[in-house]
């Protein structure tokens, strides 16, 4: 088993490149809302195309944090792939002696605030325990029906993160941006896990927010700070 001191100095080299892989996606973010406000006749009337940005935006941060944990859990003598699935990473922690994914680890995301209101209203809240681990069974779904040509319409969901929309329910900017918190939250959670401190926790690139995105995010047990 690696010393501590090796081990965190890992993680912290894989959050730190995991906030790199993320100032990407956090300015196609920014350009999806700049679009919105270019004046008529220079977007798209339908808004098709800048939606479209989102499905690229998410796979990007998918890939990121799923690619963070792959890299913390590297054993030199295997290329095993290991997915976003928090029974599989807790059970990659044990030989470690590190406890991921326990009953205080949460997540921010961004949920449709009235699923009857037909606007783009969306409010931040934590999912934690059960629901912390359905809202990420619905995330590798999508990238998943994403990555295989599937119909990202289509999904069978069992958390509250995603929108109904004509076609069905599925992500929107909104839901993207709460999964770019929620990945900057299992990356800070996985540090503490690790035996680190928040002042190891890199400053993560920032999107453009909305009004209501903008707005103070909840604290969680072990990030009672934001």
């Amino acid at each position: 088993m690696e010393a501590s001191s090796v081990r965190i100095e890992k993680v912290v080299d894989a959050a730190n490149r995991h906030a790199e892989l993320l100032r990407e996606p956090a300015l196609l973010i920014s350009l999806h809302r700049d679009i919105g406000k270019l004046p008529s006749g220079w977007a798209d009337e339908s808004g098709k195309k800048k939606a479209a940005l989102r499905w690229g935006i998410f796979i990007m941060i998918y890939a990121a944090t799923e690619g963070f944990f792959n890299e913390v859990f590297k054993a030199p003598d295997s290329s095993r792939v290991r997915s976003l699935n928090p029974d599989k990473l807790r059970s990659a922690g044990e030989p470690h002696g590190v406890r991921l994914f326990t009953r205080e680890w949460g997540v921010r995301t961004r949920v449709d605030a009235d699923p009857c209101h037909s606007g783009n209203y969306s409010r931040w809240v934590v999912f934690e325990g059960e629901d912390l681990r359905n809202y990420l069974r619905d995330m590798k779904t999508l990238r998943d029906l994403l990555a295989h040509g599937g119909d990202p319409f289509s999904i069978e969901t069992y958390s509250d993160a995603l929108w109904e929309r004509k076609k069905g329910k599925s992500m929107t900017l909104m839901g993207v941006e709460g999964f770019f918190q929620a990945s900057t939250d299992l990356v800070a959670q996985t540090i503490l896990a690790f035996g680190g401190t928040r002042e190891q926790i890199p400053e993560w690139p920032e999107p453009v927010r909305s009004k209501n995105s903008a707005k103070k995010r909840p604290a969680l047990k072990l990030l009672p700070e934001g």
